[in-house]
């Protein structure tokens, strides 16, 4: 009987340290809140008409809450102009260039929609 309660104890003692640990996690506010992805015609830097509903949610977002833009420089301050234009509060709005980073391989003469991609995060 002594073993089998010696044998409790400890194991309690061992899963103190990961019931605390994740304690802790649970605390931490979860961010970014949202993500949105916009891809940008070929060979344009004007919004699409397409992505304007996820816009005009993004802007609508702005007003409560921080939004970082990340993409190809030309195309991220597209998207913040955009932002602006439906009512997004420009002082909330970050851009931050990124270089592109293709989701897949594309044959030769193939063009990567992927180097279009402009990263909205709440």
């Amino acid at each position: 009987m002594r073993k089998l309660s010696s044998a409790f104890i400890l194991a309690g003692l061992a899963l103190a340290p990961v019931t605390a640990m994740s304690q802790e996690l649970a605390s931490v506010p979860n961010t970014p809140v949202s993500d949105h992805m916009v891809f940008m015609d070929k060979g344009d830097t004007r919004v699409p008409s397409s992505a304007m509903e996820t816009i005009r949610n993004a802007a609508d977002a702005a007003k409560s809450a921080p939004i970082r833009i990340e993409g190809r420089v030309d195309h991220a301050n597209a998207v913040k102009q955009e932002l602006v234009r439906q009512g997004a509060p420009a002082e909330a709005i970050t851009v931050r260039p990124t270089p592109t980073k293709p989701l897949v391989k594309v044959g030769d003469g193939v063009a990567d929609p992927t180097e279009r991609r402009v990263d909205i995060k709440f």
